[in-house]
């Protein structure tokens, strides 16, 4: 059961909770045979952008899957930091050059392929850099 202290995010296999030390975000990773959670410091700012933008939350649990699969390419607290300024809070056309860069690099399509997944995306839209509705 979810205490007033935990947020769940409808279709996104991940949840948020605040506590006496602060706020987290907690993403479920899938890795081959292996599944774990990793944990993302959250600012109140970031907690309150989660709540209200379904988008953005679904661009940011997609964006953190994919570096965090492996051990070598984990995101350290300063790159979460720049995924969470950028993904929750530039304006939409720095967060598509974001995604996009990303998702044509390492991410080889992953975070487009993840949306289209858990939110029914068109990842050739996403893909061409188009990401948000």
């Amino acid at each position: 059961m979810t205490t007033p202290s935990e947020f769940e995010f409808e279709g996104l296999r991940m949840h948020a909770a605040v506590d006496a030390t602060g706020a987290s975000l907690f993403v479920s990773i899938a890795s081959g045979f292996a599944e774990f959670e990793v944990k993302v410091p959250l600012a109140e700012k970031d907690l309150q952008v989660l709540q209200a933008d379904s988008e953005r939350s679904a661009f940011l649990q997609a964006a953190l899957h994919h570096p965090f699969q492996l051990r070598e390419t984990a995101l350290s607290e300063i790159e979460q930091r720049r995924y969470l300024d950028i993904i929750l809070h530039s304006p939409v056309a720095d967060v598509e050059a974001f995604l996009t860069t990303l998702d044509h690099g390492l991410a080889n399509g992953a975070i487009s392929n993840m949306l289209r997944i858990t939110r029914g995306r068109n990842q050739q839209a996403m893909r061409s850099g188009a990401w948000f509705a």
